[in-house]
């Protein structure tokens, strides 16, 4: 199996990479779009302004190869900011266009403290990925003041976890993308756990 982990100048990138070998896997860093395609599972990291990222993922054509990646229904881990990317539009630092295969937007955390950032519990529903037939708690790491705001209620049904001190959506499982606001490159013990789950089980 070969493991893609996208290279776009996030600050997040190495520690995803390290969390993947500690796990005892090989994972490549993708640096150009080509190699997009040739990966199975592809992991898209994220911490940085997303407007600034955006361009970033244009000027390097990842944005179409990623599209094209979701139709062929391979699996997909996006990680925080690389969860955003796949809304429709993101607030943060101007209007960007993501790549709209979640309707929703990301707006920033309405509180007057929107800063998220530490550890913070998820309420993760009943749901055959993390092979839980009734709600459970989990801890997870958080870092960022931007969230998912859905456009419809049909699209709510692909979020299995919000948080519990904000009530953010923090997972959604949506066909082959599973896509998670928190780092779980940071979150030690379940975040390696749901990391392993979508290599051996997504």
């Amino acid at each position: 199996m070969k493991i893609g982990i996208l290279d776009y100048n996030v600050n997040n990138t190495h520690s995803v990479f390290s969390a993947v070998f500690n796990l005892g896997y090989d994972p490549i860093l993708i640096t150009s779009a080509n190699e997009i395609k040739n990966v199975d599972k592809l992991i898209i990291p994220g911490i940085g302004n997303a407007f600034n990222s955006i361009k970033i993922l244009k000027k390097k054509r990842y944005l179409d190869e990623i599209y094209e990646f979701t139709n062929f229904s391979r699996p997909i881990l996006g990680i925080c900011l690389g969860l955003q990317i796949f809304c429709k539009n993101l607030l943060e630092g101007g209007i960007s266009y993501g790549i709209g295969f979640i309707d929703a937007d990301v707006i920033k955390i309405e509180e007057s403290n929107y800063f998220n950032i530490g550890w913070n519990k998820v309420i993760i529903e009943n749901n055959s990925f993390f092979q839980n037939k009734e709600p459970k708690e989990k801890d997870y790491y958080f870092c960022h003041s931007y969230k998912l705001k859905f456009n419809s209620e049909h699209e709510k049904k692909y979020c299995y976890g919000y948080s519990t001190n904000k009530n953010i959506p923090s997972v959604i499982v949506k066909n082959n993308f599973l896509g998670c606001q928190f780092h779980p490159e940071k979150s030690q013990k379940e975040g390696n756990s749901l990391i392993k789950m979508f290599l051996e089980k997504y």
